[in-house]
């Protein structure tokens, strides 16, 4: 069998993970893990000051409490960084080498490439490397941890203060990527994301985003046309965050490690635009691309799963999650020309389970 394995971003609609965080939390097997990922946060809560996180997260982040069950704030759970960050531990912590992560993480169907929608794209490039060693594997992702908080939080320092139910992203179901670039051309507003042929996501500042779709209200109204705004709190995937990634590449000496292509065992692709994907693997310093691509980047998601598909010829697509998103777009992208390829989803754990498997 030669599966891929796909990771998504934001967990979206089904909010944070926390109960699958929880289950994973309560396995012995997971201790260093959590102990390590709290560890990670909390150094970059240190390093960046209260006056960087309390507007966005005023009780801040103590993981370690939430996992043992203490109730977050309602507002918490609904912010892009515990959204963003959450889906990253739960897929760290599924692929780990040893008796935490599942079947898969233990070697059975390793992958013959990753690919990751957002900032699923930092679970791709940890699966990717293969790691074998706990030990190992618990250093990178104390490092990819710390730089998923950092970014989360640094992006955050440039969004405008929220805006009653107004959000800086929405989803356009139904309309042509052409359509949309004229509709944004010389206006605050990005075409931030094509996760298919018509399903797009466009980002700004949300005045932006809410003045645009007044101006074209008739067109977004119409037949087939579905507008949604999403719970984002940050215009991620627009030039708008790349002062977020620039700041933090000057504060990556919270690393321990460097990231460079060489370390990827299988290729890991992204894409810019819709001519192709590219293979991280042919890339020296791999972190500006990582988070470029996770967070400021346009996302061309078409491009980058047909270039994984043609080069890497899987048999298979085994989904770490969290959430069924990046599944849906990958078929839909895929529909008609791959239509024979399988798809799995790792199962989320549950208290009482031994482990996903796939």
């Amino acid at each position: 069998m030669r599966p891929i394995y796909l990771f998504s971003g934001l967990a979206g609609m089904q909010g944070p993970p926390l109960a699958a965080l929880r289950a994973l939390y309560q396995r012995p097997g997971n201790a260093r893990y959590f102990t390590t990922a709290a560890d990670a946060i909390a150094g970059v809560l240190d390093h960046v000051g209260e006056d960087a996180y309390r507007p966005a997260l005023p009780g801040g982040i103590p993981l370690t409490a939430w996992l043992r069950g203490a109730a977050p704030d309602p507002a918490a759970l609904q912010h892009s960084i515990i959204d963003g960050l959450f889906a990253h531990l739960y897929q760290l912590c599924l692929l780990q080498p040893a008796a935490g992560g599942g079947a898969a993480a233990r070697g059975r169907l390793g992958p013959v490439a990753a690919i990751g929608h957002s900032m699923g794209l930092i679970g791709a490039v940890a699966a990717a490397m293969r790691i074998t060693s706990r030990r190992r594997y618990t250093e990178l992702c104390r490092d990819l941890i710390a730089m998923t908080a950092l970014t989360l939080i640094r992006c955050h320092q440039l969004a405008p203060p929220p805006q009653g139910d107004a959000t800086p992203m929405a989803a356009v179901r139904g309309v042509p990527a052409a359509e949309l670039r004229a509709m944004t051309a010389g206006t605050g507003v990005h075409l931030a994301l094509t996760n298919s042929s018509r399903s797009h996501v466009l980002a700004g500042d949300p005045a932006d985003l809410a003045a645009l779709r007044e101006r074209h209200a008739q067109r977004l109204a119409g037949p087939g046309v579905r507008w949604a705004y999403l719970r984002a709190t940050a215009a991620f995937h627009t030039p708008l965050l790349a002062p977020a990634v620039r700041t933090a590449l000057a504060e990556r000496h919270l690393m321990t490690h460097p990231l460079r292509g060489e370390a990827l065992a299988v290729p890991v692709y992204v894409a810019d635009g819709s001519a192709g994907g590219v293979n991280l693997q042919h890339r020296g310093d791999l972190l500006p691309d990582l988070l470029g691509h996770a967070v400021s980047r346009p996302l061309h998601w078409p491009a980058t799963v047909r270039t994984a598909v043609e080069d890497a010829r899987p048999d298979q697509v085994v989904d770490f999650g969290p959430g069924p998103s990046a599944r849906l777009f990958t078929r839909e992208c895929l529909r008609g020309s791959h239509d024979g390829l399988r798809y799995r989803s790792v199962p989320e754990p549950t208290a009482a389970s031994s482990g996903p498997s796939v």
